[in-house]
């Protein structure tokens, strides 16, 4: 079988494509930087590495001729959490782009197609704390994150994409992942940095709802075999605390726990002082205030259906978080400047 992956540096896309050349696939992998991506996924007599951008489809498009299926796991993600307005790009490459792959996975015969959406920017909160499912309407809160937006507007422009054409398409909506390979990285795998470098100033209430990548990538190629067309899939790993992920990151890495806690009513107050002093040092803060929010609300989810329509499971948390930190202390993470 033949896949096309988008985004192939980023940390689903580089787990996916080795798990793809692992399990006996011929993939076409999708980078903006060659160099990056040959650091990242070496050779393998399988694996044809090209050089495109989102924003220009027509340019790879007829890449995707003879591809069986096709997995869009970029996404303008990382940049937009930088100061800034950021909407324009987080429109064309993650709403319009994904419409004009769609248009060109079709033109060229690719029999299914698996998009990454996002867990906490697509479904909403239950108050109360039951657990999210697939059925949960999103809310106002999705909206605040423009990153959020982005993946709403692209989850709807699907829907009406496919009201007028037969592709099918399955849609997987993981929570925020970790794990080896974040070459950016991810602002949860910053936070991690920040932690490890001893950056962390202390341990502010709240958690993330996480997952393994190689736990998404594996989801992803079931739902070449399982998925259902036009589904969407929730496959989201555990809730941990910060407390949570900071007790299991020291254990791997020997670094201390902060001593100072920050009781939940002032860490909105904390974190918009730490992004405050980040505009004006020109620095990126502990945390990034749409990190905060996503803290904050206690998001969980009942991931129930991938469980059962994919069989997905999901490694021990702890390997995650050690797997993660040997990544990045192998790869020159540890540094401050880094």
């Amino acid at each position: 079988m033949k896949a096309f992956v988008t985004g192939s540096t980023g940390l689903l896309g580089s787990n996916l494509t080795r798990l793809l050349l692992d399990q006996g696939f011929e993939v076409i992998a999708l980078t903006r930087e060659l160099t990056k991506a040959s650091k990242l996924l070496g050779e393998h007599p399988s694996l044809k590495v090209i050089q495109g951008d989102l924003q220009e489809v027509g340019d790879f498009a007829h890449y995707l001729k003879g591809c069986d299926v096709l997995f869009h796991t970029a996404s303008y993600f990382r940049e937009s959490f930088d100061y800034g307005n950021h909407w324009e790009q987080l429109k064309a490459i993650n709403v319009d782009a994904t419409i004009h792959l769609l248009e060109a996975a079709e033109k060229a015969g690719i029999s299914k197609v698996i998009y990454t959406s996002s867990a906490c920017g697509c479904v909403g909160i239950i108050r109360g704390g039951a657990p999210s499912n697939e059925s949960t309407p999103f809310q106002e809160f999705n909206y605040k994150n423009p990153y959020f937006k982005s993946k709403l507007m692209a989850e709807e422009a699907i829907s009406n994409f496919l009201k007028s054409h037969d592709l099918p398409v399955v849609l997987i909506l993981p929570a925020g992942m970790l794990g080896p390979n974040d070459a950016a990285p991810t602002e949860l795998g910053r936070f991690i940095l920040n932690f490890l470098k001893g950056n962390a100033p202390l341990v502010p209430s709240g958690g993330f709802p996480i997952v393994d990548a190689r736990d998404v990538a594996m989801a992803m190629l079931s739902a070449v075999y399982s998925g259902q067309p036009n589904e969407r899939y929730l496959v989201t790993g555990g809730y941990y605390s910060v407390s949570e992920i900071m007790h299991n990151l020291s254990e791997v890495s020997g670094q201390p726990i902060p001593s100072k806690k920050l009781p939940r009513f002032a860490v909105r107050l904390w974190a918009l002082f730490q992004n405050l002093l980040g505009r004006l040092q020109g620095k990126k803060p502990f945390l990034h205030s749409h990190m905060v929010r996503i803290m904050l609300s206690r998001q969980w989810f009942d991931a129930s259906k991938a469980s059962q329509g994919l069989k997905t499971t999901y490694r021990p948390f702890k390997d995650t978080i050690k797997d993660t930190v040997q990544w990045y202390q192998q790869n020159g993470y540890m540094r401050q400047d880094s």
